[in-house]
């Protein structure tokens, strides 16, 4: 994957970028029709610096001249872990974030669990072109205790209309369901807090 990802890095045309990526610090990049234009845009996950978030660079196709056009950077709102690529050493990790590109247009960004504790919560979120700007459409998590039995919740709901479903286990293992119902609103990723998520499903 980091090879394709290397060889797509040297692909960018240099006019395209509106700052210098080095290779190395790509975690992932993902294609899709973001705008609904019919062309292919782009968006990339890169590394910052050792214990800083990450930032996530957006590229849309320009249709007439053929060539990818920087369309934003959200800074330092992806965590990971920082894995020092051009050392020998460097070694897989489960905690680097996921990018899939959805039959819709939208982009899947998940967030696994930074490995603190036992308690660990994966997060996702649905990342969507409008009005000239990428926002914030859905938000996910799924929260456990490995180290407890029957501590587990999980929470799916669109940002936009604000409806969802929710869900937590109970001490005697049984689980309880509920929905989500708050005003629904539109909030650019840039400006996007994991409370406002949270907040929505009841935590």
């Amino acid at each position: 994957m980091r090879s394709m990802l290397l060889g797509l890095a040297l692909l960018l045309p240099t006019a395209a970028l509106s700052e210098p990526i080095e290779s190395q610090k790509i975690i992932t990049a993902l294609t899709g029709d973001w705008n609904g234009d019919g062309a292919i845009d782009l968006a990339v996950i890169v590394e910052t610096e050792p214990g800083h978030p990450m930032d996530l660079h957006f590229f849309l196709r320009d249709r007439e001249a053929n060539f990818l056009k920087p369309a934003g950077i959200v800074r330092e709102h992806i965590y990971g872990e920082w894995n020092d690529y051009d050392r020998p050493s460097y070694g897989a990790s489960d905690t680097e974030p996921e990018l899939t590109a959805l039959p819709n247009g939208s982009i899947k960004l998940y967030l696994p669990a930074m490995p603190i504790g036992s308690e660990r919560t994966d997060t996702t979120l649905t990342i969507a072109y409008r009005n000239g700007a990428f926002i914030v459409a859905g938000f996910a998590y799924d929260y456990y205790d490995y180290l407890e039995d029957n501590v587990a919740s999980d929470c799916d709901y669109n940002v936009l209309t604000g409806k969802g479903k929710s869900s937590k286990k109970q001490p005697d293992g049984t689980t309880t369901h509920k929905t989500v119902s708050v005003e629904g609103q539109v909030v650019p990723f840039a400006e996007w807090s994991p409370g406002t998520g949270f907040s929505a499903c009841g935590e």
